[in-house]
Order: structure tokens, then C-alpha cells, then sequence
């Protein structure tokens, strides 16, 4: 039987190229290195899983029998991992095993806005889907977000939040973009937001990005199937910045650029708002200031 070490390859290239999107992050590239490593088998899998100081694994040969098998020894194990991406067709399973600042990211900012639902009297018409699985097309891909959320009851024939929190700390921006356009395409277009918040731990800063679709004006002459689709448009690129020679844990120590961060009711619920009360959630820059606090004491207090 192979052992772990023997299953490990390393590529230290930083991360290929976004894609082309609508309105991309102006943001530097913040590459990252990648660990590829061929799949043996599932108690090879675990005493990796089991050993690793890394929040990031890319598995390769992984076949859908071998996800299952996966999927059904996590949660015999009750292991705190998630299954962030898995590629059927490339038969490519990525593994997240989140620290502390990873879930600060996104779990902060998530209670943010739900605590603005429920000042608006909607707890009970919001439902959290947390990492919830969600399945591509059938015999394809499935995916499990950081934190995600969605109106209850849901409009018919949908079953996929309408807003997804992504989180880096390991991951790159490139990695955090390929993630947002699997939520817009494997869901059909049911995801609504998606946000992403990437941690630059030698830049000093968190950039925190909105994500929605949009579909683009017409060009003149004929209207081809392919202008007609909608694509990702980032609506919102906010920069906090912690001041040099500050206390990480004060909030005033965090420089909002570009701040406050604005979901729409209408994309969050499905509806417009109608009731007393109801309105886009706004999340302000002394709070952004508050989220970027609490981020960075989950750094240093590793």
C-alpha cells in the first residue's frame, strides 16, 4: 500500500489567469502554491488529511465511487472538512481544512447580514444553508460554499441559496473568481450574490468583493446567442487596509476603501420589498471596520 508520502507531487506555479469577467478586481494578483496529489486510496486519503498542516488539498484521480466512499467515511469521521469543489468529468476533488482566520472571513461577515434580517423582522423567512453540498448537473460537479443563505419559503422550482459567502486565506483571488462562476453556472443562475473575501496577510489587508450577473447592453449589428447570456459583473471591490504601527484588534485601525457594502432585498429574497421595514441591507464601514478586527485577532492568536 502506497503511504502518503508517496502520493504527493508539488507544483509551486501560482495560479492561472482569471478568466475574462465583467468589471474584474483591480486588485494585484495574489498567487498561491498549489499541492496536487494523487489519490491511492480512502485510508491514505485520511492519514494525509490527518497529518497536513495545509488548509488547501487538490486531489487528482478521484472517480465518483471514490467521492461517494469520501463523502460517506466524513461523516462516520465527523471530520470538519469540506469538499469545496468536486470535477466529475476531471475527476479532481479539492479539500479545504479551514483555520480559525478562514472561518472569521466568512462567518462574520455572513452574521452581519443576517443580523440585518432579523432587525427587519424576517428571521423566520430566511434560512441558512451554512456548507451546505450542492450538486451540478447530474454525473458532474458539486460544491459546498463557506456560508450561504436563502429566502423560506423558496420561489417554486428553486433549491439554491441566493447569496454565497467565499472565504481565502490560502486560496488566491483566481481561485475565489473560478469558485463564483461555479455558483452562477451550476446553479442554473439561482445564486444571486456571490461574495468573496480574501485575506492578504502580507499586504496588510482583506479584499472583500461583490459579485452579481448582469447581462450586458447590445452591440450593434446582430444579436448572437452568446451576447444574449448573462456574466459576472463585480459591482463592489472593497479594500480594507490595517494601518501600520496599529493594534490589529481595534477596529478604527482598518481603512475602508470603497465601503459600504450593499445586498439588494430584491436579489436576497426574490422579491421586492413590500412591508415596513424592508430594504436592501446595508453593511457599514464601522461594522466592515469591526469584521477586519476580528479577522486579523484570529491571525495572531494561532
Amino acid at each position: 500500500m502506497a503511504s502518503p508520502d508517496k502520493m504527493i507531487s508539488v507544483s509551486a506555479s501560482t495560479s492561472a489567469a482569471s478568466p475574462a469577467l465583467t468589471n474584474h478586481s483591480t486588485a494585484p494578483s495574489l498567487g498561491e502554491k498549489t499541492t496536487t496529489i494523487r489519490f491511492v486510496n480512502t485510508k491514505a486519503f485520511w492519514d494525509l488529511i490527518n497529518s497536513t498542516d495545509q488548509e488547501t488539498l487538490e486531489f487528482y484521480n478521484v472517480s465518483s465511487q471514490d467521492f461517494i466512499r469520501l463523502e460517506q467515511e466524513r461523516e462516520l469521521r465527523r471530520r470538519g472538512i469540506r469538499f469545496r469543489r468536486y470535477k466529475a468529468e476531471e475527476r479532481i476533488l479539492i479539500i479545504l481544512i479551514p483555520g480559525m482566520p478562514h472561518e472569521q472571513l466568512h462567518l462574520k461577515l455572513y452574521h452581519e447580514a443576517r443580523d440585518e434580517i432579523v432587525f427587519m423582522g424576517l428571521r423566520d423567512a430566511w434560512t441558512d444553508c451554512g456548507a451546505t453540498t450542492f450538486p451540478g448537473r447530474p454525473g458532474g460537479s458539486s460544491g459546498e460554499g463557506d456560508s450561504s443563505g436563502c429566502p423560506d419559503p423558496q420561489p417554486d422550482g428553486r433549491s439554491w441559496p441566493t447569496l454565497v459567502i467565499e472565504a481565502g486565506d490560502s486560496s488566491s483571488l483566481q481561485k475565489l473568481w473560478q469558485d463564483m462562476r461555479w455558483w452562477f453556472s451550476a446553479s442554473d443562475h439561482q445564486v444571486q450574490i456571490v461574495l468573496l473575501a480574501k485575506l492578504d496577510r502580507p499586504g496588510r489587508r482583506i479584499i472583500l468583493e461583490k459579485w452579481v450577473e448582469t447581462t450586458p447592453p447590445p452591440c450593434p449589428g446582430p444579436i448572437t446567442r452568446a451576447a444574449a447570456l448573462r456574466q459576472p459583473n463585480c459591482v463592489q471591490n472593497i479594500v480594507i487596509d490595517w494601518t501600520n504601527g496599529t493594534a490589529a484588534e481595534i477596529p478604527a485601525s482598518h481603512i475602508v476603501t470603497r465601503g459600504d457594502l450593499r445586498l439588494e432585498f430584491q436579489l436576497l429574497f426574490s422579491r421586492p420589498p413590500i412591508n415596513p421595514g424592508e430594504g436592501d441591507i446595508l453593511i457599514t464601514t464601522p461594522r466592515l471596520q469591526v469584521w477586519a478586527s476580528k479577522v486579523w485577532r484570529a491571525v495572531f492568536e494561532l
